[in-house]
């Protein structure tokens, strides 16, 4: 029993240090940087289902780890760049991130109603331009081609959360107009989903095991769009398309460490 304990304790903070790396390279920095995008909706998301009562342990898990994961990013980010001594444009948008990060946790802390949806979702974007600004200079850092994949690997990460958050909050709104009125913002982010998941099935640097891993986002990518369909005759499954885009996130999180290990050869 005290072998299993010990066991157990030792894989915990195996996965504990492995998820708090530290940011040594541009290609793990273009990776964390993406993580953070992707964060700006995922919280968004979280706080909706809590709000909702769909899963809600499991959302509030998301929310606190998330707001925690979000806060350590930042903080070996700045190090990273300040280490390497990286131009003062990358430093600039870093402090535009916490200034608009510090506004986004008042409207996560706030009362959620449905006249409160809409400045919560445009807080999470705000955020999120501000962090794909930085994924963009990172990306242009690092002067690699197979950074291009890590960029857009990783914005999958972004779009799958993204398009949960937006179809929860038009679930939450129930025909309120506000709700009503991200649709469009919906239907573009599926749109981007599907271009660029075409784009990197066709990447000319896939591995057999990248392709592999493609393949299986696109059968859950296909699963998913069928909940969209019922969005739009009236009927919404929240849960269906919280639980479909939980396992692209996985999926692609996984797939842009393996661009990311890419990259870092190419570097070499």
């Amino acid at each position: 029993m005290k072998y299993y304990i010990w066991l157990l304790s030792f894989a915990l903070l195996a996965g504990s240090l492995n998820s708090y790396a530290q940011i040594d390279d541009l290609s793990k920095a273009i990776n964390e940087s993406g993580r953070l995008r992707m964060l700006t909706q995922r919280l968004s998301k979280a706080y909706l289902l809590k709000n909702m009562d769909i899963q809600p342990s499991k959302a509030q898990l998301q929310f606190t780890t998330g707001i925690e994961k979000f806060n350590t990013n930042l903080k070996e980010l700045t190090a990273f760049s300040e280490k390497t001594n990286r131009p003062a444009p990358l430093l600039e948008t870093l402090n535009l991130i916490e200034q608009e990060w510090l506004a986004y946790q008042q409207a996560l802390s706030g009362t959620l109603d449905k006249t409160t949806v809409d400045n919560l979702l445009a807080s999470s974007d705000r955020t999120l331009l501000a962090c794909e600004a930085l994924v963009s200079q990172l990306e242009k850092a690092a002067e690699v081609q197979s950074a291009q994949w890590v960029n857009l690997s990783g914005r999958q990460r972004m779009l799958s959360q993204r398009i949960a958050k937006l179809y929860s909050a038009i679930s939450y709104s129930d025909g309120n107009e506000i709700g009503l009125a991200h649709i469009e913002e919906l239907n573009d982010a599926v749109t981007e989903f599907d271009l660029a998941l075409d784009k990197l099935l066709n990447s000319p640097v896939n591995t057999h095991f990248v392709n592999h891993k493609l393949k299986k986002v696109a059968t859950q990518w296909n699963f998913s769009k069928q909940g969209f369909k019922l969005l739009g005759k009236g009927n919404s499954t929240p849960l269906v398309i919280a639980m479909t885009t939980e396992t692209m996130l996985k999926q692609m999180n996984d797939i842009t460490e393996l661009y990311e290990a890419l990259a870092k050869k190419q570097k070499s």
